[in-house]
């Protein structure tokens, strides 16, 4: 019988769709109707209608967070949707009461299902337009002010986001023959690894239950105009400077040709997060959370199986050890601020 990464696309989804069905109907009490595919990756995102609206489902592909951990971060959604003041996704429970399920996809297996309220908006907000950047420094800030005065379950489980996390055990330098890392891959994150724990350790009032994947796409410019915050799949204990970075490095990207626009963002951006809460004194090392952030997605692309990630991650993974070699030979680190 063939694995399940090696059946076809479409009976793969056909499968999570049955079992997210099924499951929808004895566990939520909710008969759905039409199913949208969102995103495919390490998790199935589909939109789905019911009678109250739309709302997400994700279920669980490949072996990742752990349900103890995906409850936590359901936990720290319902906290953000009770305290009313950044727009996130609103768990749903079981009708017992549970965060998190499991059900029994077809040629898969067990496979976790978490339901949200649907959040409208458009993903990737126009970063040109007026008010943008601040929204987005604005709802960071939120989101940190958040994690910072709320305390935390017993119970409450993440992953970290620090230096040794992201590169020392991250996946690519524990598979140093990873293909996609080429001939010097490891070797180039083992000397960054290196720079940046000779710099030492952050300071502790920096870290703090961070989003983890705080990039453009996963913020949304909502009707009413202002900006919410989606996929906290990889939400964690780390350094608030690098959610910034993650923010701005994604928007460094769409305009790395053009420096002036990029600084007009920054400036614009860090200035409404300090409206909200002072910037971490850890943004004098910013370089080095730019180098973690793409750290970060040589560890995604190096360890995922989906069709997907494979048609960009290899020419993505490339690019980012190139601009890290450049770095450690000198260059100024791309999106770094200099002002």
């Amino acid at each position: 019988m063939p694995l399940f990464e090696d059946l076809p696309r479409d009976i793969q989804l056909a499968a999570m769709e049955n079992a997210a069905r099924t499951t929808l109907a004895n566990r939520y009490g909710i008969t759905p109707g039409a199913f949208t595919l969102q995103q495919y990756e390490d998790n199935c995102v589909y939109r789905i209608e019911t009678d109250t609206g739309p709302h997400t489902v994700r279920m669980s592909v490949r072996d990742g967070r752990p349900p103890h951990h995906q409850a936590s971060e359901l936990a720290w959604l319902d906290s953000l949707a009770r305290a009313h003041t950044v727009t996130a996704p609103r768990p749903l429970t079981t009708t017992d009461g549970t965060f998190i399920t499991e059900t029994i996809v077809e040629g898969l297996g067990p496979s976790t299902v978490a339901i949200f309220e649907w959040v409208p908006g458009h993903a990737e907000p126009p970063f040109r337009e007026p008010g943008i950047a601040e929204g987005m420094g604005t709802v960071t800030a939120q989101l940190h002010h958040h994690a910072q005065t709320t305390a935390l379950p017993d119970n409450f489980a993440r992953p970290t986001w620090d230096a040794a996390d992201i590169l020392d055990r991250g996946y690519a330098l524990t598979h140093p023959d990873h293909p996609l890392l080429g001939a010097n891959g490891a070797a180039v994150l083992r000397a960054v690894a290196e720079r940046i724990h000779a710099r030492g350790p952050i300071p502790e009032r920096d870290r703090g239950l961070i989003h983890g994947d705080l990039h453009r796409e996963n913020m949304l410019l909502t009707p009413n105009g202002s900006i919410a915050v989606i996929d906290f799949d990889d939400c964690g204990l780390g350094a608030y400077t690098l959610d910034i970075a993650t923010v701005l490095s994604s928007i460094h990207r769409l305009c790395r040709n053009d420096s002036e626009a990029y600084a007009d963002f920054a400036h614009r951006f860090l200035t409404a997060y300090e409206k909200i809460r002072p910037l971490p004194e850890s943004m004098d090392r910013f370089e080095d959370f730019l180098l973690l952030r793409d750290a970060f997605i040589v560890n995604f692309v190096t360890s995922s199986t989906n069709t997907e990630v494979a048609t960009w991650g290899p020419r993505r993974v490339a690019g980012l050890i190139a601009q890290m070699q450049a770095h450690l030979a000198g260059d100024t680190y791309p999106g770094t601020l200099t002002s």
